[in-house]
């Protein structure tokens, strides 16, 4: 397996996406880190890789100081509200925000310690009952009542696809959720210079994502291979 070359083909194939979807903006590539060992995780910085996610906090908190201070670090599983504690400064971004009690425990937290949390707010667009996040048809009240949360910063949307579905079913999950960014920022809900985010798309569907307009991808097997388990 040579992880670096697995990173320059899909840095590749993201532009070639990019391209073809006529897009001039960019797409950030968060290589998922959970369950692969620091050594595997030290290779892809040597290759110029810096943003990771980690889906555990404990596997995070373990992680975080042995590799080096300019790693950027993103909690990208479901959040449990009693780790939230457990955060610090150096996680750039939250992706799973999906309930209520998650707003009020970071909202509650970041005031304790005078941050920020940038968050994204996961939606079931799939409507998957194996899935995390808020009804789509929820997310403009969820967005509406996150303005009394000055601790908690929503900069964008998150989804999962289903495992099981095909490209073009994907697609259509994809897509929804761009319509939902875009429907709420012309009803101006939020307001385009801090919430356009979209994060979509792993290893099997990351060029769907982006040609419908994902900002950002979370890649993990692509990467390191299928997961690595202590």
């Amino acid at each position: 397996m040579n992880i670096a070359e697995n990173l320059r083909l899909i840095n590749y194939n993201i532009s070639k996406a990019l391209e073809r979807s006529g897009r001039r903006d960019s797409v950030k590539l968060i290589a998922v880190s959970k369950t692969v060992p620091v050594d595997l995780i030290l290779k892809a910085y040597t290759a110029g890789q810096k943003v990771f996610g980690e889906n555990r906090v404990q596997e995070w908190k373990q992680k975080v100081n042995e590799l080096p201070e300019d790693c950027e670090w993103h909690i990208i599983g479901r959040l449990q509200t009693n780790k939230v504690k457990y955060l610090n400064n150096r996680v750039a971004l939250i992706h799973s925000l999906d309930r209520f009690n998650l707003l009020e425990k970071l909202n509650e937290e970041g005031e304790k310690r005078g941050l920020v949390w940038k968050t994204l707010l996961q939606v079931n667009v799939a409507q998957d009952e194996a899935k995390a996040g808020v009804g789509t048809e929820e997310v403009e009240d969820f967005l509406t009542t996150a303005k009394d949360y000055p601790f908690v910063s929503i900069i964008g949307l998150m989804t999962i696809g289903k495992l099981d579905a095909g490209p073009e079913e994907t697609r259509l999950y994809f897509r929804g959720l761009r319509e939902l960014r875009d429907k709420i920022l012309k009803k101006g809900i939020c307001d385009f210079q801090t919430f356009h985010h979209l994060s979509m798309g792993m290893s099997q569907d990351y060029e769907l994502a982006v040609e419908e307009g994902a900002t950002l991808v979370r890649i993990g097997s692509s990467i390191f291979g299928e997961r690595h388990y202590n």
